[in-house]
């Protein structure tokens, strides 16, 4: 599957559009990357690797601490991995009220009102992650599994980029209880600190605000929360930047002044935290509760020079909603471009420059303060719903600054201008509407080639190939080709392909889309050799929208997949 595959991602139709900020460098973590050669992977080194339980069936019911990563550089050398575990409960158990028969995948956590996962070993919806950037080369078979380790564990996941074919590898194993999955580094540290004490206890889930002093720090940058929803720091120190504080707000809206609705209001009003995990790839800060959508959820993941919010709009029907960044007067000098506007403006305070709107891309914010690379996907059901962007930079604006400072620096971001019909399942039936913004920090003074590059790579996510090493593999030989690639591909109509089993092992095929939603199992528990189509429709018979789309096989030895692509 993609490294998108997560248990709280979701797909429809699909746009992807530059909105989101990240900054991308090759530094060292807090305590440090694993000291092996650098990466084959090395383009990607600022992307994690997302894995569900269901694809490593072979750690199934193992307590996550009991499986560990290693990778190959004439030797083995131990990475960071990290296991999130995930679970369906109710959004009023959230609240830490009465079931509301509403329910979620969600990330779990002992010290909210979600609790621990009742399944306490590695299942099929947890989550296990790595960095990109810690894959090496292959292993032969024939060398000895590194100490610490179970032996005939050993799991082979090959690692593949489809913008360049580039590669890796990394190896996961079960650990004799002398090894820890974080492998002694930290490349994310997220401080929750609750101004009211404890969350179980202190946490006012009916109303707010909820003040907090809460930041996340790496090398490459820190970012800070007062509230649930207020996002109100952001410095960048990867590659000699500045480290000045460039965020006044990250702003949600209805439309530019109305301050009906802002992340100031969804803070105020009724919410709660799903989880606030510090682990040693990545932070997690996911949280609900936005005034009338109580079941609006936005989900941060902190990585070390990658930032990524996921927020599922559940609401009442709406007239419009924005999403954007607004800077501080510390980001004067910067330039902003997106693929409408690659000349770039200068963030200087003065209306005077013109920033063509439009269903863009992507946004980049460059400067000796460091760089943003902004990318997002909008997954959504609705027909026919687009989007545009939005930008203003004055000092002196001519609309009210709902929130934050009076200035407009460098406002940017999305802004689906058009009603939105109703997406809260609590009400009856409910589009889905999912916005991503993956946020790459970058060094310094970036050219435009820097943004187009990452939203290629976001475009086109790696993925994975899951085999254990067996007897069955002599030493260097890849596994068993078992999944044939489809033809053709493209395709508008039917596609098809082979799969055979390894002797005497049923196998499942299942169709995912770019998000890792399950959108069809073409055939389960089959045997031997089979040419199996597929015609573009979901477990509903529903014809699906035209995108990437994923097709997996698993059997008790083997997973592996393939990417297709399906046109109108």
């Amino acid at each position: 599957m993609t490294v998108r595959q997560t248990c709280c991602r979701f797909g429809a139709s699909r746009s992807v559009f530059g909105f989101a900020v990240v900054a991308v460098t090759a530094v060292a973590i807090l305590a440090g990357w694993p000291a092996h050669a650098a990466s084959p992977l090395s383009g990607r080194d600022s992307d994690p690797v997302v894995m569900n339980g269901s694809q490593l069936p072979s750690f199934t019911g193992l307590a996550p601490e009991s499986v560990v990563g290693f990778c190959y550089h004439k030797g083995w050398t131990q990475i960071p991995i990290q296991i999130d575990e995930c679970a369906v409960n109710d959004f009023g158990v959230v609240y830490d009220s009465i079931p509301l028969g509403v329910t979620t995948l969600g990330y779990t956590d002992a010290g909210t009102f979600m609790g621990s996962d009742p399944d306490d070993g590695f299942d099929d919806d947890d989550e296990l992650v790595f960095m990109a950037r810690d894959t090496g080369e292959r292993a032969a078979w024939s060398a000895p599994d590194p100490a610490g380790v179970v032996p005939g564990t050993r799991i082979e996941v090959l690692i593949s980029d489809p913008n360049t074919s580039d590669s890796g590898y990394i190896y996961l194993f079960e650990t004799d209880g002398s090894l820890h999955p974080g492998a002694g580094l930290d490349y994310v540290t997220y401080n929750f600190v609750l101004l009211s004490g404890p969350y179980l206890t202190t946490y006012n889930t009916l109303s707010g605000p909820n003040p907090e002093n809460s930041e996340v720090i790496t090398p490459a940058y820190r970012t800070h929360f007062s509230d649930r929803w207020i996002r109100d720091e952001l410095n960048i120190f990867t590659g000699g930047a500045t480290g000045v504080e460039i965020l006044d707000r990250h702003k949600n809206l209805f439309a530019p002044g109305n301050c009906g609705r802002s992340e100031n209001t969804f803070s105020a009003g009724e919410g709660a935290f799903f989880a606030n995990i510090d682990g040693p790839v990545r932070a997690i800060r996911s949280y609900i509760g936005a005034n009338s959508g109580p079941f609006t959820q936005r989900d941060h993941f902190f990585y070390a020079d990658r930032h990524d919010v996921v927020t599922r709009l559940r609401v009442h029907a709406i007239s419009s909603v924005m999403d954007f960044y607004d800077y501080s007067p510390a980001a004067l000098g910067m330039i902003y471009y997106n693929d409408f506007n690659t000349a770039g403006v200068d963030i200087d305070g003065s209306p005077v420059e013109t920033v063509t709107p439009g269903a863009i891309n992507w946004e980049m914010v460059t400067g000796a303060q460091g760089t943003l690379v902004h990318i997002g996907v909008l997954d959504t059901d609705i027909p026919g719903l687009g989007y545009t962007s939005y930008y203003l930079d004055d000092a002196t604006p001519p609309v009210t600054q709902c929130t934050g400072d009076d200035h407009a620096y460098g406002s940017s971001g999305l802004y689906v201008d058009q009603p939105i019909p109703n997406t809260d399942p609590g009400l009856g039936p409910a589009y889905r509407f999912v916005m991503t913004r993956t946020v790459y920090v970058e060094a310094p003074n970036q050219p435009v080639s820097t943004a187009t590059t990452r939203h290629a790579q976001v475009a086109l996510p790696l993925t994975t190939t899951v085999s254990p090493v067996t007897a069955a593999h002599s030493p260097g030989v890849s596994p068993p080709l078992l999944l044939g690639q489809n033809f053709p591909n493209p395709f508008s109509r039917t596609t098809r392909f082979v799969v055979t089993a390894p002797p005497g092992e049923s196998f499942t095929v299942r169709i995912f889309d770019v998000g890792g939603k399950l959108v069809k199992t073409l055939i389960d528990k089959a045997h031997g050799q089979r040419i199996i189509g597929w015609d573009g429709r979901d477990k509903n018979g529903l014809r699906v929208a035209s995108g990437i789309y994923f097709y997996q096989f698993t059997s008790k030895q083997f997973t592996q997949t393939r990417k297709m692509v399906l046109v109108d």
